[in-house]
């Protein structure tokens, strides 16, 4: 028999602690959500699900124990938790849903092991972790969703996972990644605004597995001097980069090249077309 913990049958102790019962395999639907007091929280092996919004504006909450028995998050469950340190995804997980951790503004550390299960992650699901500095992403993810690093201003640097096609609009809007960025073989498209405003990249390398640029996708990058594109690519959006900061390295006489033309950006040939 699965026992779920309901919004009604939830106490906060004064201390702003809780143990759940051992009785106990799913967090109800917004359980604890907005429970303002709540710092710290121990929850019980044998828990399968935490229900949607479980623990949305818990903005108190540091701590909290997740046991190796869970099987499914549901979406924005730790939304908003602008206080937590650090969580540790059990291996058993498939997905990250939509807005798993947005807003959680003191996140600094994910722990997710190479042997991870999980195959999704959702939109915006770190949106705004201001203090996230890295991420290890299972290679198994084929695809990065609109929003997921947004504004992520301290994560310096990424793993990007083997089997990457899709990165999605937003991604990495204004995240703090920096230096030269290798974007993996087998990424097909990178949509809108990506790595807008990606401030600290200094060089960027395209892969020859991708067909479609948007729009903005380097835009506000003040201090990329190279974008390395060496292969012709079926769709490429508008002012992909600041027009007096970077310099587009391609092969002359290519789609690549004309594009740069037309959008009266500066060009590096790294070999001429025959």
């Amino acid at each position: 028999m699965i026992r779920t913990l309901e919004k009604n049958q939830v106490k906060i102790y004064k201390q702003g602690k809780i143990v759940i019962n051992e009785n106990y395999n799913v967090i109800g639907l917004g359980a604890f959500e907005n429970k303002m007091s709540l710092k710290k929280l121990t929850l019980p092996d044998g828990l399968i699900k935490i229900d949607k919004n479980a623990f949305k504006g818990c903005a108190s909450l540091r701590t909290l124990r997740v046991p190796l028995t869970l099987k499914e998050i549901g979406e924005a469950a730790w939304m908003g938790c602008s206080h937590l340190l650090m969580i540790e995804i059990p291996d058993g997980i498939r997905s990250i849903p939509a807005r798993t951790f947005k807003n959680c503004l003191s996140l600094s550390q994910i722990a997710i092991s190479e042997k991870s299960g999980i195959t999704s992650i959702g939109e915006s699901a770190f949106e705004a972790c201001e203090e996230l500095k890295t991420i290890q992403i299972p290679n198994q993810i084929k695809r990065i969703e609109k929003r997921t690093f947004y504004r992520t201003k301290n994560m310096k640097t990424i793993v990007f996972p083997e089997d990457l096609t899709f990165i999605g609009k937003e991604a990495f809007y204004f995240s703090g990644l920096e230096g030269k960025m290798m974007i993996p073989e087998g990424v097909v498209e990178i949509d809108d605004s990506a790595f807008y405003r990606c401030k600290n990249l200094t060089e960027v390398f395209i892969p020859s597995s991708v067909k479609r640029l948007g729009k903005w996708i380097f835009h506000g990058c003040s201090r990329l001097q190279y974008l390395t594109i060496r292969h012709d690519i079926d769709e490429i959006g508008d002012w992909i980069i600041n027009k007096n900061d970077t310099i587009v390295r391609c092969i002359e006489g290519s789609r690549i090249d004309e594009y740069c033309q037309n959008q009266g950006f500066r060009t590096e040939y790294v070999e001429t077309r025959s």
